[in-house]
């Protein structure tokens, strides 16, 4: 027994310090160089993963069960290179190896699922579902609703196409109990009329807190994207459409007391083809400028800001513009954009629509309308309206529209867009809003939305001029005749080409 001892004794492995006393000088450095080697490249690692981390927390607008179904796993499912390394060494590279395999167990079914455009829950024809989700969804937020928080109402009216804006101004108003009037970025019927929205229902949705205050007329003084309003070099950031009627409200002394809304005037259709409809593209989001809604006023500030242009254009003072990225949440709660959202919401803790967003951003923060010269949800960028995703298709059920009708639907709005007169309780509500979106939203919805790009430097080169002719010659040819004269947006709005 003695005996076994010893050999047991014998056979357990040195300590580390007891074996470096017996080698020679030379093995000494070079096992001090694999070490140092050994830290330099642990130093790498958590500095690549630091980055990465950081890299990964801008681009995740969700977090919780909605940012795991649309970007996988994360970072932090995984663990610091430290802790996988203990990992290892406690369980093998192999065991390792399937428990981090584990972790992303369901990221193969969900990206399935997003290529189908396909719901990550069952769908149950139960009616009384969205509302129950609704009633819990306000009862979550209610802690976090401030105090001076008014009623939120939002009215929606149909009008068409070609007379669109002259309807909305013929429906007065009362601007001091008004958020915001905006187009509806949804567009319907559009396998019908793909080109063209004329002869179309346009919904536009008036967001207002009710009260006794008598409506009035208003005018609309309108700034067409495509025209140079503002000056801007290249490298400099380009203008947000409301930065360019703020503008102009501050210079007719307008206060938010008297603007119902500064709306993003966009369309939906095809940009090029034939009126036949048998050519052309994909039916994108357009933005042809912005309107400042609002009671009749002789300023002269339009005529001014108009001689004056291209102008210097800085922030405004005092006033708070919050964006908010609905399309990343839309990719998570409503997957087929001709479709209603669906019932029961595969993330029931996350808003259903963009206005329902935007009234939850409203109470919490706790915005009057007399304070608010915008409340919308709208589009930023021109991107397809074509439903992605494969064997999928752009045709979709009959929905219910503001005038009584049926008819199909596509939803295109990607952001909610609050601007207002800022006070000190609007910071105070801010903070509340960012505790309420990551206690119980789980998400920031400030990330992604790419605002304010940077203006490009325009190619005016010998080569760009030899392409310029060359597609002038191409479309020439009688093949490309469908096409003559498709339109161009600009690459920035109202500050296109730089100074």
């Amino acid at each position: 027994m003695k005996f076994i001892k010893q050999v047991r004794s014998a056979m357990k492995p040195m300590p580390l310090e007891e074996r470096l006393k017996y080698l020679t000088p030379e093995q000494r450095a070079k096992y001090d160089e694999n070490m140092r080697r050994v830290e330099e490249g642990r130093a790498q690692s958590q500095a690549a993963w630091d980055a990465n981390k950081e890299r990964e927390a801008e681009l995740r607008v969700l977090g919780g069960p909605a940012g795991r179904y649309l970007y996988g796993a994360g970072m932090d499912d995984f663990g610091t290179p430290d802790e996988i390394e203990q990992l290892m060494a406690e369980k093998g590279v192999i065991g390792a190896h399937r428990e981090l395999g584990a972790q992303r167990k369901g990221d193969f079914k969900n990206a399935v699922k997003q290529s189908f455009n396909v719901s990550p829950g069952p769908q149950i024809a139960d009616p009384s579902i969205p509302g129950s989700e609704r009633a819990a969804r306000d009862a979550a937020r209610a802690p976090y609703v401030s105090p001076t928080a008014v009623e939120v109402r939002i009215d929606r009216i149909a009008t068409r196409g070609e007379t669109q804006l002259a309807e909305v101004l013929a429906r007065p108003v009362a601007p001091e109990r008004t958020f915001g009037v905006y187009r509806v970025p949804d567009r319907i019927s559009g396998p019908l009329t793909p080109h063209s929205e004329k002869r179309r229902v346009v919904e536009w949705d008036i967001v207002y807190s009710p009260g006794a205050s008598p409506g009035v007329p208003l005018v609309a003084t309108s700034f067409v994207a495509e025209e140079q309003w503002v000056a801007r070099r290249p490298g400099e950031p380009s203008v947000l459409d409301e930065d360019l009627a703020l503008a102009f409200c501050i210079e007719a002394g307008i206060g938010p007391e008297r603007c119902a809304g500064l709306a993003r005037f966009s369309e939906f259709r095809m940009l090029g083809g034939s009126s036949d409809g048998e050519t052309g593209g994909d039916m994108v989001t357009i933005v042809r400028g912005i309107v400042a809604l609002h009671p009749a006023q002789g300023s002269g500030a339009f005529e001014r800001l108009r001689a004056a242009a291209p102008i210097a254009l800085g922030p405004a003072e005092g006033v708070h513009i919050e964006v908010l990225n609905w399309r990343a949440v839309a990719a998570a709660v409503h997957p087929k954009i001709n479709h209603a959202p669906p019932a029961p919401s595969p993330f029931p803790y996350l808003p259903a629509t963009p206005q329902e967003l935007l009234r939850s951003y409203l109470e919490v923060v706790g915005v009057q309308p007399a304070d608010c010269y915008s409340a919308q949800a709208t589009v930023d960028r021109p991107r397809s309206l074509v439903q992605g995703g494969f064997l999928t298709t752009n045709l979709g059920p009959k929905q219910p529209c503001a005038d009584g009708e049926h008819r199909m639907r596509t939803r295109g709005c990607e952001h909610v867009v609050i601007v207002y007169r800022d006070r000190a309780e609007y910071a105070e509500g801010r903070a509340r809003w960012a505790a309420y979106q990551a206690e119980v939203l789980q998400a920031d919805f400030s990330k992604g939305l790419g605002l304010r790009r940077t203006i490009a430097v325009p190619d005016t080169g010998f080569l760009s001029k030899v392409d310029r002719a060359a597609g002038f010659v191409e479309r020439l040819h009688p093949d490309h005749w469908g096409n003559w004269g498709q339109e161009e947006l600009p690459p920035h709005r109202y500050c296109w080409p730089p100074v």
